[in-house]
């Protein structure tokens, strides 16, 4: 008969347990109780990632393991594991006892238990959807465990891709627009690719001459203060912000997601960029600090797009001529003001009747502004003023 174990001994046990948890929130890994991802559910499984599942009992032998995991743990015969101990499995690239350790939190409280970690000697060939193309990084595991009357059930998703796009593209897009990318391969955003995309400049008119005049902290304030407003402009029409260059934004609509709209979102992305800086100028001047007006150029055509870089600093920016228009055209524009070019224009028209946003397009008008000659343009630009009818 086995003798039952004191209270002391499971408070032993139980600290032993958090020492092992803290030594693995150290090694690569991350724990969260009851918690919920920005791209999953809310019980901390990840939507639409395929799921490896393992049921422990009380004595902790498997109870149940579905063909996906059986993969994972590589069992010869997942129906011959059945009634196994797990620690018989739990060895190998996953570590020596790291699903009984989940388990085992799993089961000091009702909560679910939801820990990442990356996992250096795991091959892909064990995980599902192996034969797609995957990015060049360690394999990470998400694995949310939770007891039931003793028995524990832990579900396992290969999030490897997710946190690659999170920590890739974080930077230049939305939540929403990571969320789109899921559905689209890896080799989509690490190879370069020609698109028909629509590029944005803007920066401030007159700000190197008042940088002169302004403290190292006054310039990072408002050129923050600016590109926060900016950057609100062009991720609420999904646009994609490529860099900063000082008091610069440059954003490309149509990438890394196909937006058959991109010069439509684009336009409409100009006339609030333009809204928000009158505000944000109002604001400053009625605070006694520094403002200057905001001059936009955009531009539609093909472009080169994809990361670029070497492999532990990659930028997803786009290339090409339309790069270059788009730039000269926000160069010759002056404060308040919005210039494109009849292609843009053409392109933002036919766009109108089946735009995919639901923000709502304002009453433009389009001023000729003549034909502009640009370094580096071979041709002669019929260019045309932007903005906004009152009422």
């Amino acid at each position: 008969m086995v003798k039952p174990r004191t209270a002391r001994e499971y408070e032993a046990e139980i600290s032993a347990l958090r020492l092992e948890l803290e030594s693995l929130k150290t090694s690569q890994t991350v724990v969260v109780s009851g918690a919920s991802s920005s791209t999953g559910s809310q019980d901390g499984t990840l939507s639409g990632a395929e799921e490896m599942i393992l049921q422990v009992a009380l004595d902790n032998t498997i109870d149940y393991v579905n063909a996906q995991m059986a993969t994972l743990l590589d069992l010869p015969d997942r129906r011959a594991a059945l009634g196994t101990p797990l620690r018989q499995w739990d060895r190998g690239p996953l570590g020596e006892g790291t699903l009984t350790m989940v388990v085992e939190v799993a089961r000091l409280t009702p909560q679910a238990h939801v820990v990442e970690r990356s996992f250096p000697g795991l091959p892909p060939a064990r995980l599902p959807g192996s034969d797609n193309p995957r990015p060049a990084v360690d394999p990470i595991l998400r694995f949310r465990a939770q007891a039931t009357e003793g028995r524990v059930q832990l579900v396992a998703q290969d999030v490897t891709r997710v946190r690659w796009l999170e920590q890739t593209f974080s930077r230049y897009v939305s939540p929403a627009i990571i969320e789109q990318m899921l559905s689209l391969p890896a080799s989509r955003f690490m190879s370069m690719e020609r698109r028909e995309v629509t590029v944005l400049f803007g920066d401030l008119r007159g700000f190197t001459n008042l940088c002169q005049h302004l403290a190292p902290e006054q310039v990072q304030e408002m050129i923050n203060s600016f590109l926060g407003e900016m950057v609100q402009a062009i991720e609420g029409l999904d646009g994609t912000v490529d860099k900063f260059v000082g008091d610069e934004v440059m954003a490309i609509f149509g990438a890394p997601v196909p937006q058959p709209d991109h010069a439509l979102r684009a336009m409409v992305c100009a006339a609030e960029m333009q809204r928000l800086n009158r505000g944000w100028m109002q604001r400053r001047e009625a605070a006694g600090l520094p403002a200057r007006p905001v001059g936009i150029g955009l531009a539609s055509g093909p472009a080169v797009v994809g990361n670029v870089g070497s492999p532990h600093r990659l930028d997803y920016t786009v290339l090409g001529h339309t790069v270059n228009l788009a730039s000269r055209l926000c160069n010759a524009a002056e404060g308040n003001e919005t210039l494109t070019n009849e292609a843009t224009h053409q392109a933002a028209q036919a766009a109108l009747p089946a735009r995919a946003f639901k923000q709502p397009v304002p009453r433009m008008h389009f001023e000729p502004k003549g034909e502009m000659t640009f370094k580096h343009v071979d041709e002669p630009v019929k260019v045309i003023a932007v903005s906004v009818k009152p009422g």
